[in-house]
């Protein structure tokens, strides 16, 4: 019982905000991901097709300030599309292969956003 308590704390620390978006075409499309976890260094983005897998996005090394605030990174779509129609994940790791990331097994993955474009 008091793993599953555990990881449950630990999924709580990575949030996306908004859960759900809906854009016109061609307007902006913003999605904020973040954690409070310091034994994460990376934030990373997967985005998925109904009935396919989760392909990454990005992946960014973020640092945290001497104030142990939150860590933090927003996906930008300027001019959104209807391929960009998709769910949005958001992941936290502490590790980063080199020239790319991937899931490993030490990845806090948040709950997902949802982007339509119409």
């Amino acid at each position: 019982v008091s793993g599953q308590q555990k990881e449950k704390s630990d999924q709580e620390q990575v949030k996306q905000s908004p859960q759900s978006l809906t854009v016109w075409e061609g307007e902006i499309s913003v999605l904020n991901c973040s954690y409070e976890k310091s034994a994460f260094d990376y934030l990373l983005w997967y985005w998925q097709y109904p009935g396919k897998g989760p392909a990454f996005l990005i992946a960014m090394e973020v640092s945290v300030s001497l104030n142990n605030s939150a860590k933090q990174l927003s996906l930008y779509i300027e001019t959104s599309q209807p391929g960009d129609s998709a769910t949005y994940i958001c992941a936290a790791s502490a590790r980063c292969s080199p020239g790319t990331c991937s899931l490993f097994p030490n990845l806090q993955l948040s709950c997902s956003h949802t982007l339509l474009c119409r």
